[in-house]
């Protein structure tokens, strides 16, 4: 019996020094951020789902999105959504074999009287992947996903941007 209370001490002594560890070296979990702002309009086509999933992580960080401006204490306007790809190398008989996925966002953000706070800015983020004309169903299942990872990669830095967003400073020029 005394054994089972020894190695269960053991158990919690390993478990609280790890804990100390991941601690102490400044990891923690990704949690809220502090926005400067509580309501916002999104100035973008809300049919979109890149849109919407700009508009959750506003919503998962206590912003209320808007549907009109004058309700909104800033206007995020998205300018530009843009998906590319490009050929990274091709095999012996001159197909693709690799290709770079890139997506583009450019937004700005104002107050809510039109004034800048943000002057138009550009998030931008790439994948590779690798392409086989045999596998044609799951690569494309595969670029889907990717892109839909770039997104979410795309609408999580636009959130930390936008935490850092002063709305109470002179207007950008």
């Amino acid at each position: 019996m005394n054994s089972g209370n020894d190695a269960t001490r053991r158990r919690l002594l390993i478990a609280g020094m790890a804990t100390l560890g991941l601690a102490g070296c400044g990891f923690h979990l990704r949690g809220q951020l502090d926005m400067p702002f509580r309501r916002a309009h999104l100035n973008a086509n809300r049919n979109e789902r890149f849109t919407n999933r700009i508009a959750r992580q506003l919503e998962i960080n206590g912003v209320v999105v808007t549907e009109r401006i004058q309700e909104a204490e800033v206007s995020i306007r998205i300018l530009n959504i843009r998906r590319e790809r490009d050929i990274l190398s091709l095999n012996r008989a001159g197909k693709a074999r690799e290709y770079r996925l890139f997506t583009t966002l450019s937004y700005a953000v104002e107050r809510a009287d039109g004034t800048t706070l943000r002057p138009a800015e550009r998030i931008a983020v790439r994948r590779d992947i690798t392409y086989d004309d045999t596998q044609l169903l799951a690569k494309d299942q595969e670029e889907a996903m990717l892109y839909r990872d770039m997104e979410d990669d795309i609408a999580q830095q636009l959130i930390r941007r936008l935490a850092a967003v002063n709305i109470d400073a002179p207007a950008a020029q």
